[in-house]
C-alpha cells in the first residue's frame, strides 16, 4: 500500500507542473489589463506602469513564468496583488466555510444515495423503484442554482425556517452553524445523490443475478445479509468509482453554491480574484483544488485494493 502511495504521489507531480502552466498561461492570455483594473479608470499612464512593474508584468512571459515555478517549488504562492497578503493564508482563511460545506454535501449524498440504490434494487420494477428512480432523474436535470434559489424561496422566504445566506463558525453555535449549512447542503448535494443512487442501483442489479447470491439465498441467508455483506461489497467497485468522480466534481460545484449562499469560502475566493484579475490568488486557488483532485484520486486508488485485493497496480 505504501509503494502504491508513493508511486501515485510521484505521478501527480508533472499533473501538477501542468496544471500550474496552463492555469498561468490561460490568465496571461486573457484580455484585459489586470493593472487597468485594479488602478481604475481615471489612472494616470504612470500609475498604471508603477501597478504593472509591482505585478511583474512588464517582464516577459518566460520571465514572469520561470519566476513563478521557482516560488512554487519553495512552497510560495505569491501574494494578493489587492490585498498584499499571502495567498496561503487567503484560502486557509476561507478554508472553514469550504470543507463545512462539501463535508456536509458528502455525506448526505454518500447517506442517501447508497441506501436508495439498494432499496430500488431490492424492489426492482415495483413502485418503489420506480418512484426512486423518477426523483433521481428529476433531480439530476434540475440545474444546481434552481435548486438553490427554490429552496430559499420555500424554506428561508415563505417559511422563514432557514436563514438565506452566510456562514456562521461552529464555535459562535452549533445550530447556527447546522442551520446556515442546511440549504447550501442539500443544493450541492441533491445532483449527486441522484447520479450515485443510479449507479448504485445499475451496479447491485448486475451482481442479485450472480451465482454466489442464490447460493447465499439457498443456505438461508437473510436478505439483508444478502445485499450488504454479498451483494453490495461486489457491487462496491463502480460504486466508489463514481464517489470518486462525483466529490471532484461536487469541489468545483462549491462556487457555484458558494455564490447563491454567499458564503466566504475558498470558492467565494475563486470568483472575486477572478473578477478583480488578482493573478496570484486565482493560480493558488486553482493549485489548491487540483492537490484536492490528486488526493481523492489515491483514496479511490487505495479504496480499489481494500476492496479488492485481487487489484494490484
Amino acid at each position: 500500500m505504501l509503494e502504491i502511495v508513493i508511486k501515485r504521489l510521484v505521478a501527480a507531480i508533472p499533473v501538477m507542473l501542468i496544471v500550474a502552466t496552463v492555469v498561468f498561461l490561460l490568465l496571461r492570455l486573457a484580455p484585459g489589463d489586470p493593472a487597468q483594473v485594479i488602478a481604475g479608470d481615471m489612472a494616470s499612464e504612470e500609475a498604471i506602469a508603477a501597478i504593472r512593474t509591482e505585478m511583474g508584468l512588464d517582464q516577459s512571459v518566460a520571465t514572469q513564468y520561470v519566476r513563478w515555478i521557482f516560488a512554487l517549488a519553495q512552497g510560495d504562492l505569491g501574494h494578493s496583488v489587492l490585498s498584499g497578503q499571502p495567498v496561503t493564508t487567503l484560502i486557509a482563511a476561507r478554508l472553514g466555510p469550504t470543507f463545512s460545506l462539501a463535508g456536509g454535501a458528502i455525506l448526505l449524498t454518500v447517506g442517501l444515495a447508497i441506501p436508495l440504490g439498494v432499496l430500488a434494487a431490492w424492489r426492482h420494477r415495483r413502485a418503489v423503484d420506480r418512484g426512486i428512480m423518477a426523483g433521481a432523474v428529476l433531480a439530476f436535470s434540475v440545474p444546481a442554482f434552481v435548486v438553490g434559489y427554490l429552496l430559499i424561496l420555500v424554506f428561508s422566504v415563505e417559511l422563514n425556517w432557514l436563514p438565506v445566506q452566510g456562514y456562521v463558525p461552529p464555535d459562535e453555535g452549533v445550530g447556527d452553524w447546522i442551520a446556515h449549512l442546511v440549504l447550501p447542503t442539500v443544493t450541492l448535494a441533491t445532483i449527486f445523490v441522484a447520479l450515485i443512487t443510479r449507479i448504485t442501483r445499475a451496479s447491485l442489479l448486475d451482481v442479485l443475478g450472480e451465482d454466489f447470491v442464490r447460493t447465499a439465498r439457498a443456505k438461508g441467508a437473510t436478505e439483508r445479509v444478502v445485499l450488504f455483506r454479498h451483494a453490495l461489497r461486489n457491487a462496491a467497485i463502480p460504486i466508489v468509482t463514481v464517489v470518486g468522480v462525483a466529490l471532484t466534481t461536487l469541489i468545483s460545484g462549491v462556487v457555484v453554491t458558494e455564490t447563491i449562499f454567499n458564503i466566504s469560502g475558498v470558492g467565494r475566493l475563486i470568483v472575486d480574484s477572478v473578477l478583480a484579475r488578482d493573478y496570484p490568488v486565482v493560480q493558488g486557488t486553482i493549485l489548491f483544488f487540483s492537490f484536492l483532485y490528486v488526493f481523492i484520486n489515491l483514496l479511490i486508488d487505495m479504496a480499489y485494493v481494500v476492496l479488492d485485493p485481487r487489484i494490484r497496480y
